[in-house]
């Protein structure tokens, strides 16, 4: 009878399950390994295996059977491999700079996307060592320790393929194989994936000539012999904007050659931390803030079609995918986290700022910086208010007052997250220097546009006569549109100070826009209200109401023009109704309407609220 305290097969199967997002954080881990190694190259290959045709395709398909990464580092001896091969070994740990120090990297990785791996390292041009780990074996109880390293020769085909025959001096050499959780299945579709997100990670290191991460796919021929069937270097990508040459599409004209942001700020923060010895130490975080240059996008925009907005050009989409703050450890990138910009700065202006909170391995206990090395899940926007009245203070600071005399770390992590949302602040308000919108035409002037969703509505009701032949009746197009007129409206609606509705105003006659969207908050049933008045209709999305709350806030950029576009179309039915039976009928349906999600939305969240 086995009486063990834990079943083997059950304990492999949770170290699998270890939270990588995918197989590019899982492959990240070993280059950590390749960098701390001191290596100036690291090569990651797809090996592709002919797959069997199905249906008689005369397609010749091929999936990854093996991945191999290997460095040119200072390499290992057979002590610290087999450690190396141990979870929870590794020799890092006391390193207070480097990317190591959880001892977890390669065993766990590797196992996260394979039942075998297979290491050789080498140093001072001598003999390769290996080793191995294997899950069926493990799980079977055959495989109860790290086998002790021996020596045995690199693979032929291997020599061949990575080396050309001749090693270099010192390095190591990983082979996962029986690849069975991989979340892509050809070469390229694991570089399209890893492309981003590897020269983000890594960009510090990658962003100039000394340190080369390559990727390159091999298919298999014959029966031992590979062939490279495509070969790419990963570039940096930097979601600051401060680097030049890198996946950022080449800037117009003469700012080939310049860096897209400009540095806004750098603000150095002393924290400290506890160290093993029990004594209080400090370590600095530094945040650094950047924006777009005003001159280059001027210059973006200068060759944009009619309508346009610099988030639609090649640059812009590049910039989308770069949105949040930038969590960096020791040089290296945790997670990209959007939290702490509000949901109106995602929307818009988000993607055309940079913020970046650096710091030192020995701030890992602080932040909450997981052993995978994919977060810092402490560094994440608190509200000092809910804070502190959880913990039953009655002031903010009392409840701050309390985590210093009890040297509760929390105290630290607010002083990072404070000063973020002050960055954030600051950033939001310098954006506004900024121009991201598009150009129309009117008498010759070049001016801003409107929002796509106001833009496709105006052009709508400037179309309404054709719909007046169809039995449908409009007053609005017509009509003139006077700045006094605007100016008064949105006042009175409260939507705007006088400086912001005149400058709306303007707009708007320029344009010829005749929809205005706005968020305001209401004290209504409504999600939205409408507003017409001598040819201008406003549509005022209701802030305090659950629907904007829960759904409106928090869309993208497209979906929010959607939405808006929806409403507005709504908005577009009363004013073509000249009936008031009708327009009371519309308008009751709106109210209503409003009632009835209210309920949905506040018995839903009522009903879920504990599985949160």
């Amino acid at each position: 009878m086995n009486n063990r305290f834990l079943s083997a097969e059950m304990v492999i199967e949770s170290l699998r399950d270890n939270g990588y997002v995918n197989t590019a954080y899982a492959v990240a881990e070993l280059i950590d390994n390749s960098l701390q190694a001191k290596a100036t190259r690291v090569e990651i290959g797809f090996i592709e295996d002919q797959k069997q045709s199905m249906n008689n395709s005369k397609r010749t398909a091929y999936t990854v059977s093996e991945i191999s990464i290997w460095d040119n580092g200072v390499g290992m001896d057979p002590d610290t491999l087999r450690t190396s091969m141990q979870f929870g070994g590794g020799n890092h740990r006391h390193d207070k700079q480097g990317m190591g120090k959880f001892g977890m990297g390669l065993p766990n990785s590797s196992i996260s996307q394979c039942k075998r791996v297979e290491v050789w390292s080498w140093q001072n041009e001598g003999k390769a060592f290996y080793t191995y780990l294997d899950v069926n074996e493990m799980k079977e109880g055959k495989l109860e320790a790290v086998p002790e390293p021996v020596e045995k020769p690199i693979s032929e085909k291997y020599m061949r393929a990575f080396f050309s025959n001749k090693m270099p001096e010192s390095g190591t050499l990983i082979i996962w194989s029986n690849l069975d959780r991989l979340s892509w299945k050809t070469g390229q579709s694991i570089y399209r994936h890893c492309e981003n997100l590897i020269g983000r990670m890594y960009r510090n290191f990658i962003s100039t000539d000394n340190i080369k991460i390559e990727s390159r796919t091999y298919r298999k021929a014959g029966s031992d012999l590979l062939d490279v069937w495509s070969s790419d270097s990963f570039k940096a990508n930097d979601p600051m904007y401060l680097q030049k040459q890198t996946t950022l599409p080449g800037l117009p004209g003469s700012y080939k050659n310049e860096a897209f942001f400009e540095l806004i700020d750098k603000e150095v923060l002393s924290i400290e931390y506890r160290a093993e010895d029990g004594s209080t130490k400090r370590d600095d975080v530094t945040i650094t803030t950047s924006m777009i240059k005003k001159n280059i996008a001027d210059r973006i925009l200068k060759d944009v079609p009619i309508n346009s907005k610099l988030g639609g050009t090649e640059w812009g989409k590049h910039c989308k995918k770069n949105i949040g703050i930038s969590i960096m450890r020791a040089n290296r990138e945790l997670v990209l986290r959007d939290l702490f910009l509000t949901s109106a700065l995602r929307e818009a202006k988000g993607r055309f700022i940079g913020i970046e909170v650096a710091f030192p391995p020995t701030l890992d206990s602080v932040f909450g910086v997981t052993n995978n090395k994919q977060d810092a899940v402490l560094l994440v926007p608190y509200e000092l208010g809910v804070l502190s009245t959880q913990a039953g203070f009655d002031s903010e600071q009392e409840y701050l007052r309390d985590l210093d005399e009890n040297g509760d770390s929390l105290r630290q992590v607010l002083k990072v997250t404070s000063a973020i949302k002050k960055q954030v602040t600051a950033l939001t308000k310098s954006l506004l220097t900024i121009k991201v919108d598009g150009k129309a035409v009117k008498g010759g002037e070049v001016v801003e546009t409107e929002t796509t969703s106001e833009l496709a509505a105006s052009n709508a009701t400037k179309g309404a006569v054709t719909r007046e032949e169809h039995g449908h009746i409009t007053d609005t197009v017509s009509e003139e549109l006077k700045k006094s007129d605007i100016v008064s409206h949105l006042i009175k609606e409260g939507v705007s100070s006088k400086e912001d509705a005149e400058e709306k105003a303007e707009r708007l006659i320029l344009t010829g826009n005749r929809f205005l969207i706005e968020n305001v908050a209401r004290d209504s049933e409504a999600f939205f209200d409408v507003s017409t008045s001598k040819g201008l209709t406003l549509v005022l999305f209701n802030t305090n109401h659950v629907f904007f709350q829960k759904l409106v806030s928090k869309l993208g950029e497209e979906e929010l023009e959607v939405m808006q576009t929806t409403i507005a179309g709504f908005a577009r039915v009363m004013n073509e109704t000249t009936d008031d039976k009708r327009l009371k009928y519309l308008n009751s349906i709106r109210r209503e309407w409003g009632i009835v999600i209210s309920e949905f939305l506040d018995d839903s969240s009522d009903e879920d609220s504990d599985d949160f």
